[in-house]
């Protein structure tokens, strides 16, 4: 039988085990700091347009360090936007088919469990399209019709294992090395949370690119042949 371990939070970690683990993100921050300036440490790939990264940096006093997940007010709203599309599609047409698990068999070659995706199914209740087609349609109307708000603001979580946990959204264009450095002095002026009382919400020409966006993953070999083409 296997032993199951205890979820630790990182502040009742043993002092010699916290500061272990605050070496080890006080030394990527240095390894990096030619990069990206010497305030945090990601293993995103920072091509100047991100949306959002998750990123380390340390506290003012040892053996601190935050695990942050850093978002735009631009990425946060356009997800919350794509969302509430797909809320309402499954008012209007509920999904009453077998899931992806469900339709899924083992392979008897490999023993994996395997699913063939089926062509979208197109639906009368909403119009005659697929759910994904019909919300990407729904999304302009729903953006410009401003129903959602996003607040700047971040939030501590301490039941983190690796480091105390920082959900941030920022209001900045997109999520640059100067725009995390800026991030990183500010919140350390207070290391506590905030919660900007004013809402945004942006036109659907005012965001670029209202794709799900996903981060390549870059070490410090991808980020200096970045920096030498520049």
């Amino acid at each position: 039988m296997r032993h199951l371990t205890r979820r630790i939070p990182f502040g009742a970690q043993s002092r010699g085990r916290r500061k272990a683990a605050f070496i080890s993100v006080k030394n990527d921050i240095r390894r990096h700091a030619g990069i990206l300036g010497g305030l945090f440490y990601t293993h995103d790939y920072l091509h100047g347009k991100n949306g959002w990264i998750d990123c380390m940096f340390l506290g003012r006093k040892p053996p601190v360090f935050y695990n942050c997940v850093l978002d735009t007010t631009r990425n946060t709203y356009k997800e919350q936007v794509r969302e509430l599309a797909y809320e309402r599609s499954y008012v209007l047409a509920p999904d009453d088919g077998p899931g992806l698990l469900e339709q899924a068999v083992r392979d008897p070659v490999s023993g994996m469990w395997t699913s063939t995706l089926t062509e979208a199914e197109r639906l009368d209740a909403l119009g005659g399209l697929s759910r994904h087609e019909w919300v990407d349609q729904q999304i302009p109307h729903i953006a410009d019709s401003a129903v959602i708000k996003i607040h700047e603001g971040w939030t501590l979580h301490r039941d983190y294992r690796f480091g105390i946990g920082l959900h941030a959204t920022l209001d900045v264009p997109y999520l640059t090395i100067e725009a995390v450095n800026a991030f990183v002095q500010r919140f350390l002026a207070a290391e506590a949370e905030y919660a900007n009382p004013n809402p945004i919400s942006y036109r659907y020409d005012e965001i670029e690119n209202w794709h799900i966006e996903s981060n390549a993953i870059a070490g410090p070999d991808a980020f200096r042949r970045e920096t030498l083409k520049a």
